[in-house]
């Protein structure tokens, strides 16, 4: 179902993306690797060589308006149009309403909601038209990263669960807008992942620890792309389409 299959993943340089792009190489899909650091790429790279999907590294800025069009035309470039699109790119940042880093704010939008609004009507704009063109025989899929803090409120951390509220939503639009065209349109809300992402976010990481010790064993990023790697092997007719998945013991 998946062999041979043509996925772009985003933040594929550390963390999910990158465990995403080694479980798909492992099926057979070939992984046009998106990221900001050119070296952390070509690492991933040499790392998944050998394998029955290829890696093809690809970096800049996932903010800039035309960057998911550059991706998707690289993907067809080097193998053909691409069938997956897991956006996984994004930021955190700690601190409450009152407590955040207001400088951040605007950033954190940039990244976390506008560059995934601009990856969502990019690459559903491009699946539909060549879902017109083969009448939807091709199942093709898009996956957004979320978070369970787009879902339950949380005081300590409400700016970047509010940008993950909002994704949830558009997500769910857009799969309205599809799914006729056989466009899976899948939400994945990951609750707490031992990652690095808190530490690149400036979150304290005592706290952190401490979470670590109520809830863990932690998720790690291995455990999110094997549910990501079995939503896009389904048959064609089957959408899992919002997926929530935590460490057993996290509460909420």
């Amino acid at each position: 179902m998946t062999e041979g299959r043509i996925a772009v993943v985003t933040g594929a340089s550390s963390g999910i993306g990158r465990a995403v792009a080694s479980a798909f190489t492992r099926q057979g899909i070939h992984v046009l690797a998106a990221g900001r650091s050119g070296d952390r790429l070509a690492a991933v790279q040499a790392e998944l060589a050998g394998r029955p999907g290829t890696v093809v590294p690809h970096s800049g800025d996932m903010t800039h308006a035309a960057y998911t069009e550059e991706l998707l035309a690289a993907a067809e470039r080097e193998w053909g149009p691409a069938t997956i699109f897991v956006a996984s790119a994004g930021q955190g940042l700690p601190g409450t309403v009152l407590g955040s880093d207001a400088n951040r704010w605007e950033e954190l939008i940039e990244a976390n909601y506008l560059a995934i609004l601009r990856q969502l009507r990019a690459t559903a704009s491009e699946f539909k038209k060549h879902a017109e063109a083969d009448g939807g025989r091709q199942v093709r899929d898009i996956v957004v990263i979320g978070s369970t803090v787009g879902r339950q409120i949380s005081a300590a951390n409400p700016v970047y669960g509010s940008t993950k509220f909002a994704v949830h939503s558009l997500v769910e639009a857009l799969r309205q807008e599809v799914c006729t065209h056989n466009i899976r349109v899948t939400l994945i809300e990951p609750g707490f992942v031992r990652s690095g992402f808190q530490e690149a976010a400036g979150y304290d990481m005592e706290w952190f620890e401490a979470v670590a010790e109520q809830s863990g064993p932690l998720l790690v990023p291995e455990d999110v792309a094997s549910v990501i790697d079995f939503v896009v092997s389904r048959p064609t007719h089957v959408h899992l389409d919002d997926i929530r998945l935590r460490p057993t013991r996290q509460k909420v």
